[in-house]
């Protein structure tokens, strides 16, 4: 961030924090004074009642002399001027600036103010006309040929106004010192989420790229640029999560694929070497070689076929595009008698009554069941039941067999990717199980393992169910052979 800008803004800030406290400290001072003026007013009127009392006699009432005698008998000590004026004199009686000495009494022709008290310059101007504006003025009374005028004195006036001017100077200064505290406070407060900001790309333009999240607050003036910074922020740390996701999911795919093809791409290696030195005891050897090495190519190109559904369905994680209303037990029965039919020595009972419909994907249903029998024909001896039942909102098919059963660590890793357990002697490559597993994730549904040593497993596909108003007319709900 730039340093002037900041300073400019310190500046501005602190201008204008100091004028509404310059305003307020004005605004008290204008209070106060008001107050004083209202004092003034009040001892006018005090000193025309007591003053109009003390000449209300025949002499005073004809001569504005004796009148003055008697008023300065009994004239308070305070700042106002009285008055007396009749046809020929005008009598001033008034407080000296010295509140010691008795009061003055000037006796002059009428019209004649040279002897007025009376302040000069341009403060005592403004005090003045200020005070006529707060509304004070010249309190008046009439007893018989005398006028009697009492008015604030205005040198007593400006005196007291002058004498708190160092008080508001100071005042003014204090809320200059206060502005500069606030408005440091204020700016600093104002600028962080730009200086958050600003520091974190400077960091990001170092190289230094970890994600740190600026703390803000929407409500601040500048604290919508910090949260369109933790914005951005947090997309480029799911952009960063997807990459890195993405490369540990070719770095598995090339390790698991370079581990699993490794031992046929050896067996094939070895015997295309002895084929190529003729080193044949018998021609039943070279059968048995070439149908070997087609097995083993088999073997391979399902197993990169499976690496790459795997991969296609990492890279995918939305449910599967063919979603629609199937019947789950025609489904059932089209997959698996094709599978038992082919396996005629085993015994594989399906029990699965036509109607309960689930909202999937046919083909990756198919994937799990494919796998999760096919799995159950390698690992066991025994019978294997296949069931659809509508259990709730859901529908269920069961896969369960009579083998040995599982231990509880097999089970814990039996949907790894490449796990066989013990059974290594069996032809796999250990990957049918997370294939059902990652199918059903996509279908929507889950894959729950029930296992015991002895007692063998049960696989339990939980899918979604759907209603009958959801398939369209004339639509086949089982998957075709």
């Amino acid at each position: 961030m730039n340093p002037a800008f900041g300073r400019r803004l310190f500046a501005v800030t602190a201008l204008e924090i100091a004028a509404v406290l310059w305003l307020l400290a004005l605004v008290a001072a204008l209070v106060g004074f008001n107050a004083y003026v209202s004092t003034i007013r009040t001892e006018q009127a005090a000193t025309l009642d007591r003053v109009t009392a003390a000449i209300d006699t025949p002499d005073a009432r004809r001569d504005a002399r004796v009148a003055g005698r008697l008023a300065a008998a009994r004239y308070p000590r305070s700042s106002v001027i009285v008055l007396l004026v009749d046809a020929e004199r005008r009598v001033d009686v008034y407080q000296p600036a010295s509140h010691e000495v008795p009061p003055m009494v000037e006796v002059r022709k009428r019209g004649d103010v040279g002897g007025e008290p009376s302040a000069s310059g341009t403060f005592a101007q403004l005090v003045i006309g200020l005070s006529t504006v707060f509304g004070l003025s010249v309190a008046r009374a009439h007893l018989g040929s005398v006028d009697v005028l009492v008015k604030p004195n205005p040198v007593a006036l400006v005196d007291v106004v002058r004498a708190y001017i160092p008080e508001f100077l100071l005042a003014l200064a204090i809320a200059l010192a206060i502005a500069v505290v606030l408005a440091r406070a204020i700016t600093r407060q104002v600028l962080r989420p730009l200086v958050d900001v600003t520091a974190a790309l400077e960091r990001f333009a170092a190289g230094d790229l970890s994600p740190q999240p600026i703390v803000a607050d929407a409500r601040e003036s500048l604290g919508t640029l910090a949260v369109a910074y933790n914005g951005a922020i947090a997309q480029m740390e799911r952009a960063f999560g997807e990459r890195d996701r993405a490369n540990a999911r070719m770095r598995q795919f090339v390790a698991d694929a370079g581990h699993q093809l490794r031992t046929p791409l050896t067996v094939m290696r070895g015997f295309i070497a002895i084929l190529r030195k003729g080193d044949l005891r018998t021609p039943e050897d070279r059968a048995r070689i070439l149908e070997t090495m087609n097995r083993q190519s088999h073997i391979m190109a399902s197993l990169i076929e499976k690496l790459m559904l795997l991969d296609r369905w990492d890279s995918d994680t939305e449910r599967g595009a063919g979603v629609e209303a199937i019947d789950v037990g025609r489904l059932v029965e089209d997959v698996v008698t094709p599978i038992a039919d082919l396996n005629a020595s085993r015994t594989v009972r399906i029990d699965a009554p036509a109607g309960p419909l689930a909202e999937i994907d046919p083909s990756d249903l198919t994937h799990a069941l494919t796998n999760i029998v096919d799995n159950a024909l390698k690992y066991t001896d025994g019978a294997i039941d296949v069931t659809v039942r509508r259990r709730g909102g859901d529908v269920v098919v069961e896969i369960a067999d009579e083998g040995p059963g599982m231990t509880p660590d097999e089970a814990s890793h039996v949907f790894e990717r490449f796990y066989r357990g013990a059974r290594r002697d069996i032809d796999g490559s250990g990957l049918g199980l997370s294939i059902a597993r990652r199918a059903l994730e996509r279908a929507g549904g889950t894959l729950l393992l029930d296992t015991a040593c002895t007692r063998g497993s049960r696989f339990t596909l939980i899918l979604p169910s759907a209603r009958a108003a959801d398939i369209a007319p004339g639509k086949d709900l089982a998957l075709k052979r």
